[in-house]
């Protein structure tokens, strides 16, 4: 599922929301390249869904700190459900209402 963004977000302000709204208790960053960042969010340890971010600036020597995401797409791993039409929902409620 691919969301663009009503504006410009923090990665990891954004990261920390899905975290929470995804029933997730951890993150960390997979891997970066030039415009994009990927994260694994965990629950006990286990992944659950990986999030693809869309960066501008570009993402600069393996930091990510900063970076500003303006689409992101999130996938279910290992057996994690794909989100219903209301999670999709309530997920852009409420990324557009965070703000940097």
């Amino acid at each position: 599922m691919t969301l663009s963004l009503p504006h410009h977000l923090d990665v990891s302000r954004a990261t920390q929301h899905l975290a929470q709204e995804l029933g997730c208790d951890g993150w960390h960053v997979g891997c970066r390249h030039d415009h994009q960042v990927v994260v694994q969010l965990t629950s006990g340890g286990a992944p659950r869904y990986g999030v693809s971010y869309e960066c501008s600036p570009p993402v600069e020597k393996a930091v990510f700190h900063g970076s500003r995401a303006w689409a992101l797409t999130i996938i279910p791993l290992h057996g994690s459900d794909n989100l219903s039409a209301d999670q999709v929902t309530a997920l852009k409620t409420g990324l557009a209402a965070l703000h940097g």
